[in-house]
């Protein structure tokens, strides 16, 4: 008997003129050895979303963690951070959630910023971190000392496929 596991996150972010929300799909959960089941036709709402990052079936979707204290706000949002939302959109990068107000709750936090994003592959992650246009980015960066970051990169778990929401429509 599949497991259904539905998360939602109502996390709506706004970094750089960007505004999404993130949902993660309903996800069936085969116990090991049960038969896969059947994907249900899609509802009318599901062909009307927002396209989604493709996730590569071999790998699924991956996931950047920046953490990092910014020292020069001005140059690092002018210089830096004003630049990155062509780039990710290149590589099919998306933001999930982006904070500069974090609450700890266990341990102690050595940074003040998190950043989160969703790629369709790992490789599509490497492929914006060694894009050249960025990497000129990230050295005026470091160079400028705008700020100090940790950077990872994991894979998804398998068969979870993230699915971003339309940011919700302004009150009228």
């Amino acid at each position: 008997m599949a497991n259904l596991s539905t998360v939602i996150v109502g996390a709506v972010c706004a970094f750089a003129g960007i505004g999404a929300g993130l949902v993660l799909a309903d996800v069936n959960r085969p116990a090991l050895g049960a038969p896969q089941a059947t994907a249900p036709a899609e509802t009318p709402a599901e062909m009307a979303a927002p396209e989604q990052p493709a996730a590569s079936p071999a790998t699924g979707a991956a996931y950047m963690v920046v953490m990092g204290t910014v020292h020069d706000r001005a140059s690092f949002g002018a210089n830096y951070v004003a630049h990155l939302p062509p780039l990710y959109e290149r590589h099919g990068g998306q933001y999930l959630a982006l904070s500069g107000n974090l609450e700890t709750l266990e341990g102690e936090l050595g940074f003040r910023s998190v950043v989160l994003s969703v790629w369709p592959d790992a490789q599509s992650a490497r492929d914006f971190w060694n894009d050249p246009e960025y990497r000129a980015l990230a050295e005026a960066r470091i160079e400028g000392g705008w700020g100090d970051f940790d950077v990872m990169l994991f894979d998804g778990l398998p068969g979870v496929v993230p699915v971003l929401a339309a940011p919700p429509a302004p009150a009228e």
